[in-house]
């Protein structure tokens, strides 16, 4: 990895032993709509089922004005339960940005609809991991996120379950495009100064004052949440349903996690080289993928010889033409290998354009992931 490089899979780690930073769903729910009504079955309910949409959204403003309320007081900085910011690599305006990101997706989640994260002993699964993973990638404007995180609802909201179904989060559709996510988000963390990424995230924010953050950067990004949560909100009313997951036709895919790894690294490799050959931001950026990856040491070593050849590998993108959420999240790699350099070269952009048309891609949607790498 590249010096002082940050991983979202690190931050995650030392964030949920962080104090304080778990919410309980039964308790926050009952407090945050007992002036709405009845919530002594709040704990075998979502809240879909016991309220109506207009009281759903005033509690979901109400916690988004809250925690932006907290985040953008500076003594919160030094408020924050010890812990999180004891990681080397992240500064405490950081640690507290990402301590009240993660509270609220929590929050948010379980007001629209979506099951406890937490195991009966506290623990945070694997899949529920990924669900978060997800949440955040949706604040910061990932579209693969919007993508699987829209999927991956239909899977959850088809069961009657109190706690995140593990078997609907394990199939081989989540867990790669999560793990992609993950990496997105960290290459954003490493690339970028703090202030800096989120002034990308929120283009009407130049900057960020320090000792904490403003008002300007949280809410839209929190908002940015509820909005794609609350598109997914009716898929949860269904709690007396009699579908079950089992009877749910799974997204059509034939990708590991390794081989949608090497995927998107080859075709970083090819994009690198076609205007001109690899540069040092480049390769430096290409060997952070390749070695973060879940790859084999040979497959590794054959990425890095490949690196060093003048010809580009041939992939016939069309066969990967399995989901769009695949293909998003492969063109949203290659657009963070792009802007290594912070230039789309001609060579790069019909390159692009023309993996895109093989992955079924619209020129549409392309152009706004290109501007939103931008952060435009």
């Amino acid at each position: 990895m590249a010096e002082n490089s940050i991983t979202w899979d690190g931050i995650l780690d030392v964030a949920l032993k962080t104090p304080g930073i778990k919410v309980n769903r039964t308790e926050f729910l009952s407090n945050a709509f007992k002036s709405f009504g009845d919530v002594s079955t709040i704990a075998d309910n979502r809240p879909i089922d016991l309220f109506d949409e207009q009281t759903i959204e005033k509690v979901a403003k109400d916690v988004i004005n809250g925690q932006t309320l907290k985040v953008t007081t500076i003594s919160t900085v030094v408020g924050i339960p010890g812990g999180f910011a004891m990681l080397g690599t992240i500064p405490a305006d950081m640690a507290q940005y990402y301590f009240h990101v993660l509270v609220v997706a929590q929050k948010l989640g379980y007001i629209y609809g979506w099951p406890d994260l937490q195991e009966e002993d506290g623990a945070i699964s694997e899949g529920a991991r990924n669900i978060l993973t997800l949440f955040v990638g949706v604040m910061f404007g990932a579209q693969a996120a919007n993508k699987a995180l829209g999927e991956a609802a239909k899977r959850v909201a088809v069961q009657v379950a109190k706690r995140l179904p593990q078997k609907a989060l394990t199939k081989t559709f989540l867990y790669p495009i999560a793990k992609q996510i993950a990496k997105w988000l960290g290459v954003k963390l490493t690339k970028d100064s703090f202030g800096k990424m989120v002034s990308k995230a929120i283009p009407i924010v130049g900057g960020i004052l320090s000792g904490g953050i403003t008002l300007a950067t949280f809410r839209p990004m929190a908002n940015r949440l509820r909005d794609e949560l609350r598109n997914e909100m009716s898929l949860f009313k269904s709690k007396d349903s009699h579908f079950y997951f089992d009877d749910f036709e799974e997204v059509p895919t034939d990708l590991s996690t390794e081989e949608f790894d090497e995927l998107c690294i080859t075709t970083c490799i090819n994009i690198a080289k076609i205007d001109s050959g690899i540069n040092e931001k480049e390769k430096v950026f290409i060997l952070d993928m390749i070695n973060s990856s879940s790859l084999t040491q040979e497959k590794k070593n054959l990425l890095e010889d490949k690196m060093q050849q003048k010809m580009l590998d041939d992939i016939n993108f069309s066969s990967y033409e399995i989901n769009n959420v695949y293909a998003t999240a492969l063109i949203e790699n290659v657009l963070q290998m792009i802007n290594v350099d912070d230039a789309m070269k001609p060579s790069e952009e019909i390159y692009l354009k023309k993996i895109s048309k093989d992955l079924g891609i619209s020129d549409e949607d392309l152009e706004e992931m290109i501007l939103a790498s931008r952060g435009v």
